[in-house]
């Protein structure tokens, strides 16, 4: 490796390609939805973010793999610059924002480019991702002139939420979900995403703090006052070309559980919201709104290992 080199500047900006304020206008816009268009937005904030907390930046040798330069720092911004003394190299540039905070995703595997990977904890169930986080490639070939580089960091996670009209169920007590169907790891130079070994991802209650909406029948239940019901979930993307699924299991009063199954083909990519619209029946399952490709499946009076009564 020759020794000599010239000055590079680096210029970073995160890429974010969901406008979130507009899809919740558009997808949430009656005036009864408003709180839990409100109470979304805020449990979005973090993972839709235009704002890169932290950085880590990683120039490795084209040839060799071997990492040459590291950076890592705290920026809270979304654009930053660099401007530094590289040798004269091809060097393969791997870049990773808002990864200290996100307590369901580590760096594996970095010290060379092609193992650095983003990887999910190793647990059947995992919590919500609690950040977005965003990444870049670029390759670089580092001569005897000064050279600049722009390098563009793009959402590696993405976010499903459901939102549940509950009125017609007076008996819901409350309700639980799961996402299966998510990426495990992410591959950052190659791009790629694993799906192997497979786990769920758990859905966050988004309290929706408006009882205002609420039938007159329900304000007496204090764990539900409400006339709809939010969760969400944030983690790596589904696989194109196959199906994933959103597991629902309602409890209601005298404690007794309806599971439904709803089965989604559209894949949900790197960067993207999908929200899901749905109501509770009477008996405690969850029916689409008119309109959403979602199969579905209902299992009544669930319980986890028993038999149960199937409605499709």
């Amino acid at each position: 490796m020759s020794v000599c080199g010239e000055e590079v500047v680096l210029d970073y900006e995160l890429q974010l390609h969901t406008e979130l304020s507009l899809q919740l206008q558009t997808e949430l816009a009656m005036e009864t939805e408003e709180p839990v268009r409100n109470a979304l937005s805020k449990w979005l904030e973090p993972i839709f973010t235009e704002t890169a907390k932290d950085v880590d930046l990683r120039f490795f040798s084209a040839d060799t793999d071997e990492l040459r330069r590291l950076i890592q720092e705290e920026i809270n911004d979304k654009q930053t610059s660099y401007t530094f003394q590289l040798p004269k190299e091809n060097y393969m540039h791997l870049g990773v924002a808002n990864i200290s905070d996100n307590r369901q995703i580590q760096l594996s595997d970095a010290t060379h480019a092609a193992t650095m990977r983003l990887a999910a904890l190793e647990r059947e169930e995992l919590p919500s991702f609690n950040t977005g986080v965003f990444t870049a490639r670029k390759h670089m070939e580092i001569g005897d002139t000064s050279q600049q580089f722009d390098v563009r960091l793009y959402m590696a996670t993405c976010a499903v939420a459901i939102v549940i009209d509950t009125t017609a169920c007076d008996s819901l007590v409350s309700l639980h979900g799961l996402m299966l169907g998510s990426a495990r790891s992410f591959s950052i130079r190659d791009s790629l995403y694993a799906y192997d070994p497979k786990h769920k991802l758990i859905f966050d209650d988004v309290p929706v703090t408006s009882p205002q909406f609420a039938p007159a029948n329900r304000s007496k239940n204090a764990q539900l006052p409400r006339l709809f019901s939010c969760m969400a979930t944030s983690g790596f993307p589904t696989q194109d070309g196959e199906s994933w699924t959103v597991v629902v299991t309602a409890t209601l009063t005298g404690d007794r559980h309806t599971r439904t199954t709803l089965t989604i083909d559209e894949p949900v990519e790197a960067g993207a919201l999908r929200i899901l619209r749905a109501h509770v029946d009477g008996k405690g399952g969850i029916e689409p709104d008119e309109g959403q490709e979602v199969g579905v499946s209902v299992e009544l009076d669930w319980k986890e290992g028993g038999n149960h009564d199937i409605e499709v």
